[in-house]
């Protein structure tokens, strides 16, 4: 037992680890587009292509290889490694089959898929994008292929070939990004096919390692292709919902001047950085702990993992909301103000940082609320909030979009995401309660002392030190340690 629970823990770290390299690459190459682009007609229709190209692939991608772990390890127990991999190698070919399909529709209906998703796109802007969208298809068959390779690893407990394999991904699109931007988007549309290749590149030579063979075999009546389908179909439900929210966001933008879809996709980088740095690697420590707490019998030992879990996450998001709220302008300017991203660019991606960090502590506890209802086998009450959560954010970006542009649609992302979080708190309690505000009070008053606290020690030493590089850096860390102190 101790073996395995060493090995696991060793699985969490490498994950956890590969992760805030990929983040960390993965926003040094937003910088560099920004940077080399910047914010105009041509990174919206590069953004809504990349999306259109990739969106439904992701999603298939993803409810693959989740679903398809249980199935094959069901295969080896009963039935041995060799039938294992004769069924990978079936799914496989029924994979790139599929994505063949998906590809000829997809260049058949681009025009159709960017009219729905940008709705504002006229004249040159659309034609890009419909143009980038079918140089990128091919990214549909690699995402998917991948997919099995690393349910296969996943299935062998072998995570590091798929962590490592984002690295590779990011490092790809940097090296163009640096050496060969002269090609413009049209450039960085094949880079996301290099990229995506070379994910595959990474997890393949592991796969071999863990005993796969290529075998030619298809089968389309293979009785745990049937029951994989029917594990993947809730799943993909699941992972659409969340997804669509990305295209409403994008597709309201779409309305809104040139460089609206930019502004608001540099603004949630910095979110999604500070969210997978430090909250994924908590969920991924904690998801597999609850899990099994579950399943025993000390119900105090779960809910008191869970309150841990969401404390931690309540220390580093609300700092992290404070700083990003204060000084959302300069930390936007340090990290994207540069050859074609200027003043303008940086003070409308500012507005939208800022409403968007609204919502990043909605954003941390949905991650986790969701992680637990699923740890507790409901997967059903997460994904009908989510649909709720989707309906409300499209209203209230329409809405809000018209008196506040896209600051507007980020703040109708944080207001939906906090209804979503608080009905997730509320449907946990139902079953048990773990978070008991009443309780708590005086625990909470603190808090809110402490964040205020902070807040104006931000605020007070940076406006002392001036708009600068040395001024912002001393201001996070004294708040930091202001808030950490306390």
């Amino acid at each position: 037992m101790g073996s395995i629970r060493d090995k696991a823990i060793k699985s969490v770290w490498t994950i956890i680890i590969f992760g805030i390299v990929s983040k960390i690459l993965g926003f040094i190459k937003e910088i560099l587009i920004a940077s080399k682009i910047g914010c105009c007609f041509r990174t919206d229709a590069y953004f809504i292509a990349f999306t259109g190209a990739t969106l439904l692939a992701e999603i298939l991608g993803e409810g693959i290889s989740t679903s398809m772990v249980p199935v094959l390890l069901k295969i080896e127990t009963k039935e041995g490694k060799e039938k294992k991999i004769g069924y990978v190698n079936n799914l496989l070919h029924i994979i790139m089959l599929t994505s063949l399909i998906l590809m000829i529709l997809g260049w058949f209906l681009s025009p159709i898929i960017i009219r729905i998703m940008a709705k504002g796109f006229r004249g040159e802007e659309f034609h890009l994008a419909v143009k980038l969208m079918r140089v990128g298809l091919p990214i549909i068959s690699l995402i998917m292929i991948r997919s099995v390779f690393v349910a296969y690893l996943q299935s062998n407990h072998g995570f590091k070939a798929g962590a490592k394999s984002w690295v590779y991904y990011n490092i790809v699109y940097i090296i163009y990004l640096v050496l060969f931007n002269q090609y413009g988007t049209y450039g960085l549309m094949v880079a996301g096919i290099l990229a995506s290749l070379s994910q595959l590149f990474s997890v393949i030579p592991a796969s071999k390692n863990m005993g796969y063979r290529y075998e030619k075999k298809l089968d389309i009546k293979d009785v745990y292709l049937k029951e994989m389908l029917i594990v993947m179909l809730p799943i993909l439900l699941a992972l659409s919902i969340n997804r669509i929210n990305i295209i409403v966001d994008k597709t309201v933008a779409s309305s809104l001047s040139a460089g609206s879809i930019s502004w608001l996709n540099y603004a949630n980088d910095i979110i999604q950085l500070v969210l997978g740095i430090f909250v994924t690697a908590i969920v991924t420590v904690l998801f597999p702990i609850i899990s099994q707490e579950y399943h025993g019998e000390d119900v105090e030992s779960l809910k008191n993992t869970m309150k841990k879990g969401m404390g931690w996450i309540l220390n580093i998001i609300v700092p992290a909301t404070l700083i990003l709220v204060l000084l959302s302008e300069p930390i936007v300017r340090l990290f994207f103000q540069r050859g074609a991203f200027g003043p303008e660019a940086t003070h409308m991606t500012a507005k939208a940082l800022t409403y968007y960090a609204l919502g990043l502590g909605s954003m941390a506890f949905v991650l986790i609320l969701t992680k637990i209802h699923y740890a507790m086998h409901d997967s059903l009450t997460p994904t009908i909030h989510a649909i709720l959560g989707v309906i409300i954010n499209i209203i209230l970006s329409i809405v809000l979009s018209e008196y506040m542009g896209t600051a507007g649609i980020a703040l109708a992302t944080s207001i939906s995401t906090t209804l979503v979080t608080i009905l997730l708190i509320t449907g946990l309690n139902n079953k048990m309660k773990v978070i008991d505000i009443h309780k708590n009070w005086k625990s909470l008053i603190k808090f809110i002392l402490r964040a205020i606290i902070m807040a104006i020690a931000v605020w007070v030493s940076f406006n002392l030190l001036g708009d600068n590089f040395l001024g912002l850096i001393i201001s996070i860390v004294l708040g930091i340690g202001i808030y950490v102190g306390m």
